[in-house]
């Protein structure tokens, strides 16, 4: 008899022990493993290098938001995803890679993934937007089963195009000093998607940014570095550069005529810098890329 007790309980034991947790210790809860992983453009991950913060959403099987969490630099130095406690079913697990003091995130009760969307603080305040945050998203639909514990990986891939401008040899000449750092030029990007969507889709209501551009004091170059979110090698974004004094504008410069001319530049990858460089001379303005670009070498360019 006492044998066949044991039988009968001993699965139940296990069973319990499998589809429960100590209230002591939540690490018994959290029967969800998730890591995180950016392969980018090669066949390694360089999550890592790229990505320091994450905001995770879940959503249930009918596109509602159950929890949320907020994934710090340091947890992810100790381990590179994260542990969740959910009940068994379908899921969707959304993460925004870099939600620093560029990024909101709005819409989040929203069952439709194309209207939650992440952007700029100001891009629907009216206010100056100079960039955004160097941003990805990470997409996986998982199912909890009710015996095991699951473990899954959750990808992720760009929500931002990197650009540096740069402009050598301009001279105003009816500017008697300027102070370092300050300059002669403004730059105003024009017809910008401000926003991307849990699709990784940009879109929104077009606008201009405004990037800080800053005078070099060795040679006077005016150098700016910023983020837009990724658009299309055909988009109607223009660059147009300004003199601060007279408001005229002195350069105007189409992404995609940039792009036609430059095909180095594939925008299609998911690590892109548009590296453009816009250079006045006694004979005009000429329009080129950094010459490590033009001979093919590859350069560590970061975030």
């Amino acid at each position: 008899m006492k044998r066949l007790l044991l039988y009968i309980v001993m699965p139940l034991v296990s069973f319990v022990l499998l589809t429960s947790c100590i209230s002591e210790n939540m690490d018994d809860c959290e029967r969800c493993k998730l890591t995180f992983s950016y392969l980018g453009d090669v066949d390694y991950d360089i999550f890592p290098q790229h990505i320091t913060y994450v905001s995770l959403y879940v959503f249930d099987a009918n596109n509602r938001v159950v929890q949320t969490k907020r994934i710090e630099q340091n947890e992810l130095k100790a381990y590179q995803g994260t542990k969740l406690n959910l009940e068994p079913g379908a899921y969707r697990i959304i993460g925004v890679g870099n939600t620093y003091d560029k990024t909101v995130v709005d819409n989040v009760s929203s069952t439709d993934y194309s209207k939650i969307i992440f952007h700029h603080p100001n891009a629907e305040r009216g206010g100056v937007v100079e960039g955004n945050d160097s941003l990805y998203l990470g997409a996986k639909d998982i199912v909890i089963p009710s015996d095991y514990w699951y473990e899954d990986d959750v990808p992720f891939r760009s929500s931002h195009l990197k650009v540096s401008y740069t402009v050598k040899g301009y001279v105003n000449p009816e500017a008697k000093s300027t102070r370092v750092g300050e300059g002669y030029l403004e730059l105003r990007v024009k017809n910008l998607l401000p926003q991307t969507d849990f699709n990784n889709r940009a879109h929104g209501e077009k606008m201009t940014y405004d990037p800080v551009l800053t005078i070099q004091p060795g040679n006077g170059d005016h150098t700016g570095y910023f983020n837009i979110m990724r658009h299309a090698k055909d988009s109607d974004v223009e660059f147009e550069l300004v003199d601060k004094a007279s408001q005229q504008v002195v350069h105007t410069l189409a992404l995609k005529d940039f792009l036609e001319k430059f095909p180095q530049i594939d925008v299609t990858k998911q690590e892109v810098l548009i590296p453009i460089i816009v250079e006045f001379k006694n004979i005009g303005v000429t329009v080129t890329i950094p010459e490590w670009m033009i001979h093919d070498v590859t350069p560590d360019y970061g975030n």
